[in-house]
């Protein structure tokens, strides 16, 4: 069994009403709309037997339009429950609260659990520059924390992408730079103090943090958490989407263990065009790692099963 928590989709509402989002393809091929059969059938393909479905969404907060981002998250959130309706054993879903209102937010957090029947949420890295840890955002993590859902994060533009554009860098380092970046903020701040039943998943094998877990332990600038980060960085889930090879994934079970790595490829996310490129090499990646094979189990779906309390099938 496989259970994919890196599985991205894009209403076509959803695109309708934020043509950029393609234009904005670092590909250059564009993102077409979510259609369950060709979704259905790449997981047939590649043996994905569930897959948790997120939208990356990373400009929703941009502008600062509150009823512009509410009508976009319910557009996602409304097609991914469809999805789940229809097909409640292959498709799971990320909600995405509208996060410019904390009053909006946590109403369509409420609705998404309790009338649509979600399974989590899932935020961009940065919200228009803005990071999670700041305290304007406590009635989310209040939420969060009663919830008992995780919360996954994905990279998203930064406002300094202007000096990352050349060469498409912002997509190579920016990206997994911004993961690094909001998840050390949560960790520094104190929010996994405050918060202790977080269930957290960073993006990409967690971008930069398990290669300098010693750097950041160095307690410069006042970090607000209790004990030494590294104890935190060690509670968050990390996926496997990336290109990743095996050796990284290794580095990420040495440091963590088998217990917080979740299987991801980031479908459908393939280089030139080719949408289903990542599972050969997330697969191939998997199949090349030295442990034994009940650990591999647990990456593959039995730590998902776990986080997200899924049922069988």
């Amino acid at each position: 069994m496989i259970i994919d928590t890196h599985f991205h989709a894009f209403p076509g509402k959803y695109l309708e009403r934020v043509p950029e989002a393609s234009r904005n393809d670092p590909r250059g091929v564009g993102f077409h709309a979510f259609d369950h059969r060709e979704h259905l059938d790449v997981m047939d393909r590649y043996g994905i037997d569930i897959g948790v479905l997120s939208c990356t969404s990373g400009g929703i907060e941009k502008g600062g339009d509150r009823a512009r981002a509410m009508e976009l998250c319910k557009l996602i959130n409304d097609s991914f429950a469809e999805a789940h309706a229809k097909h409640p054993r292959r498709f799971k879903a990320f909600a995405r609260p509208p996060m410019l209102d904390l009053d909006d937010c946590l109403r369509e957090i409420q609705r998404c659990y309790d009338d649509l029947g979600m399974h989590g949420i899932m935020l961009p890295t940065n919200l228009a520059g803005r990071y999670l840890d700041e305290p304007e955002f406590k009635p989310f993590w209040d939420a969060v924390e009663a919830a008992r859902k995780p919360l996954f994060l994905h990279p998203a533009n930064a406002p300094c992408q202007s000096n990352w554009g050349k060469y498409s860098l912002h997509q190579k380092i920016l990206w997994p730079t911004d993961t690094t970046l909001a998840v050390s903020r949560i960790v520094y701040s104190g929010i996994f103090d405050r918060y202790p039943k977080l269930k957290l998943i960073a993006a990409h094998l967690g971008g930069m943090v398990l290669i300098y877990l010693d750097r950041l332990n160095w307690r410069e600038g006042n970090p607000e958490c209790k004990l030494e980060p590294e104890a935190y960085f060690k509670k968050i889930y990390y996926d496997t989407a990336g290109p990743v090879r095996s050796s990284f994934i290794k580095l990420v079970y040495d440091t963590v263990g088998p217990d917080q790595i979740l299987f991801g490829a980031d479908y459908p996310h393939g280089r030139g065009g080719r949408d289903d490129q990542f599972y050969p090499m997330t697969l191939k990646a998997m199949d090349e790692l030295d442990i034994p094979a009940e650990e591999k189990e647990k990456i593959y779906y039995k730590n998902a099963k776990g986080l997200f309390g899924f049922d069988e099938g």
